[in-house]
């Protein structure tokens, strides 16, 4: 299978990559190729620029929450794109820790044999950017470097000046400094794009990458990966028959979810029924799934839409399965306290408390051991997410924790995965292709559900 694909990575985080990734994406689509998105690690949000802007959707893959299904993720994803463009995470050589490989972008590069196209600063340097990319290349020389990027460059003369620095590796181009194009951030990273949303800005990000890299190289260099063999196994999708409705929280406050997690939903039997907690009542449904997102932006519009917080109450006290990850675990608790110090009433399935922080909470991959049978999974099975948050848990009732964590924070004390009934809320952020038996579990407990209730 050909399928022509390219990592952008960068010397490190903050290197200007989501804006040059933007940019190659949206010139491929001009050039009629259809390109297919990819961001490496667990991102919800660069991933929304690329939805927004293009007809396929963007796909994470990262190698170290889920490394058996990166293959047939990426298989099934990229089949009929003209070219496929990874957006790398942090630096290239940025994982897990310090010593291993997984979760980095050169770890993924390597896992799908895709050459890499190294975004470097220019800024204060020239002629040592060169030795930049060679100690690049030298770090791990199966990982293949196929072309080089400047961004930050002062003038042509000095982006010849780093092209002439380079040794072996394709130049494609340097960037000039321009702060109208960038993408702008907040507290979990970019702002959501639908809410900076401003066409003139993408067209400007687009002619900045059409003038000044060269596109004809770019896609030489990612017709160079070598064709794509047969993944192994048995395949983590379903056949796709319907079964039942699943109810998801989709709006400004919640929209935190893997395409990828969808699509194995649905492949396993469960019809998607988007519907907003702001303004909604709640949907004709036999489960729930509440992502993540900014509750906390929106709170007193959650606190005002009562008619379906007490739907939903009615809903988990009847067994309905739901499942709420770190915004929606917020949105299920009794009150949520802002910045301001102001309290905001929330659903109250769990009687728990959240307040949000200025300072960052937890940031990491998390390690999970299930200690008590759920609507995702059964206790003794273990699997990997990850968690980033600015709230805590400041206070909680006699809720019963499910999950035992062997890396990561939880909610307290090592725990995490508030359960009640079949409603699990956590801020373990999981992406099914690191266990897919949870996408037909929830599946089969909605069945369960459904067939006693209907």
């Amino acid at each position: 299978m050909d399928a022509p694909r390219a990592l952008v990575a960068g010397e490190r985080s903050g290197i200007g990559k989501s804006t040059v990734t933007v940019g190659i994406l949206l010139a491929l689509q001009r050039m009629g190729l259809d390109p297919q998105p990819y961001k490496s690690g667990p991102d919800f949000l660069d991933p929304m620029h690329h939805d927004m802007l293009l007809e396929r959707r963007c796909r994470n893959l990262d190698t170290w929450m889920f490394p058996s299904s990166v293959p047939e993720l990426f298989r099934r994803s990229c089949a009929g794109a003209g070219a496929s463009v990874i957006e790398g995470v942090m630096g290239m050589y940025d994982g897990v820790d310090g010593r291993r490989e997984e979760g980095s972008s050169a770890h993924l590069a390597k896992m799908l044999d895709c050459p890499v196209i190294l975004v470097v600063d220019a800024s204060g340097s020239a002629r040592s950017i060169g030795a930049v990319v060679e100690g690049f290349k030298r770090y791990d020389p199966d990982v293949r470097i196929g072309g080089v990027i400047a961004n930050m460059v002062g003038s042509d003369r000095h982006a010849s000046m780093v092209e002439d620095s380079i040794r072996g590796v394709p130049f494609l181009g340097g960037l000039p400094k321009e702060d109208a194009v960038g993408l702008q951030s907040r507290h979990l990273g970019l702002v959501p794009a639908a809410e900076q949303f401003s066409q003139g800005r993408y067209d400007a990000i687009r002619a900045l990458i059409e003038d000044n890299l060269d596109m004809g190289m770019l896609m030489e260099i990612a017709r160079s990966a070598p064709p794509l063999g047969p993944t192994a196994g048995e395949g983590i999708f379903g056949d796709g028959e319907p079964k039942v409705r699943l109810g998801v929280a989709r709006d400004e406050a919640f929209n935190f979810y893997y395409q990828d997690n969808l699509d194995l939903l649905r492949s396993h039997g469960a019809e998607l029924v988007p519907f907003s907690p702001l303004r909604d009542p709640l949907p004709d449904v036999d489960g729930l799934w509440f992502g993540g997102g900014f509750p906390e932006l929106h709170a007193p519009r959650l606190s005002g839409n009562e008619t379906l917080m007490e739907e939903l109450r009615e809903c988990s006290s009847a067994g309905m399965p739901v499942y709420a990850e770190c915004g929606g675990m917020m949105y299920l608790c009794r009150t949520l306290r802002d910045l301001d110090g102001e309290e905001h009433a929330m659903a109250g399935v769990f009687d728990a408390e959240v307040e949000m922080s200025t300072r960052l909470q937890a940031l990491s991959y998390v390690e999970v051991s299930v200690e008590e049978h759920g609507p995702m999974a059964a206790a003794g099975e273990a699997f990997r997410g990850h968690e980033f948050h600015y709230s805590r848990v400041s206070r909680m009732g006699d809720e019963r924790l499910a999950y035992r964590m062997l890396r990561g924070n939880g909610i307290m004390d090592g725990r995490d995965g508030m359960l009640r009934d079949r409603t699990l809320a956590s801020y373990t952020h999981i992406h099914f292709g690191a266990r897919p038996g949870m996408a037909s579990g929830f599946v089969s407990a909605m069945e369960d559900f459904r067939s006693g209730h209907r």
